[in-house]
């Protein structure tokens, strides 16, 4: 089932998605999250630490604990030293952006992560929008917070943090506009200079494109705000967490001054 969890097509069928490593475990269950199930190094268990301790006590209650040898957990972790265990998670159920915005402080800020290939980027982007207080990730088509490397990547704000996944930007854009949130595009250039913005009064979502080619420029062409990040010359662009944790500030302290 672990295996199973590493593809797009068998998160959707079981319903799960892996966590990796002792950090991440403790980290789930203290934002309450329940695991189904935990794999476990034979090492581990035999652990003296007393925090691997406490970590066994913790999961104890209401969660299958599978042992396994050291080398099937070596194999499933691929070399990386974030400790031998991996939990099986299931995913929360589907939550709307109406329920969110029920729940948000007012004027929300969303992040929306679209056509982002790279799960890294996509793990970046989900702690990004956490850490700057938006009220969502808002995921379009291969965008997958819930990719394994991607929730290794988040560091746990997967678990506190919203998730609202969109097959289309068109779909996102409708629902958004619907809500009165409203979108702005980034991008590489053409755009109007990040500190020239006139930002909205009320609910933003910021839209961060794919890697390589960006947003879509039909879509570009039909949003009203469009920001660029100015640069060194002979730079093509910002990586795209990056971007988005500057676009994010920026947005933060205009809205602390007008207050």
């Amino acid at each position: 089932m672990i295996r199973r969890t590493g593809s797009g097509r068998g998160r959707a069928r079981s319903g799960l998605y892996s966590i990796e490593g002792i950090r991440l475990v403790e980290r789930a269950l203290r934002a309450g999250v329940a695991l189904d199930a935990v794999l476990i190094a034979e090492r581990l268990v035999a652990s003296a630490d007393p925090r691997h301790r406490q970590l066994l006590a913790d999961l104890q209650s209401g969660t299958d604990i599978i042992t396994a040898p050291d080398d099937v957990l070596d194999s499933l972790t691929e070399g990386r030293d974030l400790g031998p265990i991996i939990g099986l998670v299931r995913r929360p159920k589907s939550v709307t952006l109406a329920e969110v915005l029920a729940n948000s402080a007012s004027p929300p800020v969303f992040l929306a992560a679209v056509e982002v290939a790279d799960p890294g980027n996509v793990g970046a982007l989900t702690r990004t929008a956490h850490a700057s207080g938006a009220a969502a990730l808002l995921s379009v088509g291969v965008s997958d917070p819930y990719h394994p490397r991607a929730v290794r990547i988040s560091r746990g704000s997967l678990f506190k943090l919203p998730v609202i996944q969109y097959k289309t930007l068109s779909g996102l854009l409708v629902e958004l506009r619907s809500h009165r949130i409203a979108p702005l595009a980034t991008a590489a250039a053409h755009g109007t200079p990040l500190h020239e913005i006139d930002w909205p009064q009320g609910g933003i979502a910021v839209l961060m494109g794919n890697e390589a080619q960006g947003l879509p420029s039909d879509v570009q062409s039909q949003i009203e705000l469009s920001a660029t990040i100015p640069m060194s010359a002979g730079v093509d662009s910002y990586s795209v967490n990056a971007a988005a944790a500057i676009v994010l500030y920026a947005l933060a302290r205009a809205r602390s001054r007008k207050s």
